[in-house]
């Protein structure tokens, strides 16, 4: 099973950091997930809302601000809003890449075709079908995974999955049922459940028989797993 640190290890880290990414391997983490967003100068960076009021000591929309405004500001225990470049150098794990932006599609899509190495261990990932794919056409080989909120019924996922041409469904761990990933499997599709705070829910997923789960606290799951 793959473990995957959300935003790193966004509950006990400041989110999209390289510190944030670091620690959750450190913890254990596979893979760590993080979200793409383009500066107004057109550079691929990694920060998860439309602004950086939330994140950083700033304001204003990311597209909106130039690469340097953007750096300039702090992003929680004195780090920096890292680029896409800086952070698949500072680790060596696979990557759940969340493309918050239409922007962000070329880019990206240049990026993984430079690099097979890199786009052999990046999985694209967004709730929006129409961005997957715009991945799919621009690079058929790449892989690509929908994410659901609420997970709704199977026939749904797999008909949503299917029409977005993503060979992954990540799927809300509520609601979510052995059968629906047996079923799931059985179509072909990678399922991973999310989120995952604990022991107690990593357990329910292992029962699941999902590929993988995502967590905020990578700290608090099993040190060894399936």
């Amino acid at each position: 099973m793959i473990i995957t640190g959300h935003r790193g290890a966004v509950g006990y880290e400041p989110e999209n950091t390289l510190r944030s990414f670091r620690r959750a391997v450190e913890d254990g983490c596979d893979e760590i997930e993080l979200d793409l967003r383009v500066t107004a100068d057109d550079r691929l960076v990694v920060l998860h809302d439309e602004t950086v009021d939330r994140t950083t000591n700033g304001s204003g929309a990311v597209a909106d601000l130039t690469f340097d405004e953007l750096r300039s500001l702090d992003a929680g225990s004195g780090e920096v809003v890292p680029t896409w470049a800086e952070t698949v150098a500072a680790v060596d794990v696979r990557i759940q890449a969340e493309v918050k932006a239409a922007r962000a599609v070329p880019l990206l899509v240049e990026s993984l075709q430079a690099d097979p190495a890199l786009a052999a261990r990046t999985l694209v990932t967004s709730s929006h079908a129409d961005i997957l794919l715009a991945v799919r056409q621009a690079m058929p080989s790449a892989s690509t995974g929908l994410i659901f909120g609420r997970t709704p019924d199977v026939a749904d996922v797999l008909a949503l999955t299917r029409a977005a041409q993503a060979g992954t469904a990540l799927c809300g761990i509520a609601g979510l049922t052995a059968d629906a990933v047996s079923k799931l499997h059985h179509e072909g599709l990678a399922v991973t459940a999310w989120p995952v705070p604990d022991a107690i829910t990593f357990a329910t997923a292992v029962e699941l028989g999902v590929d993988g789960i995502t967590t905020d606290h990578p700290n608090r799951l099993p040190t060894t797993h399936p």
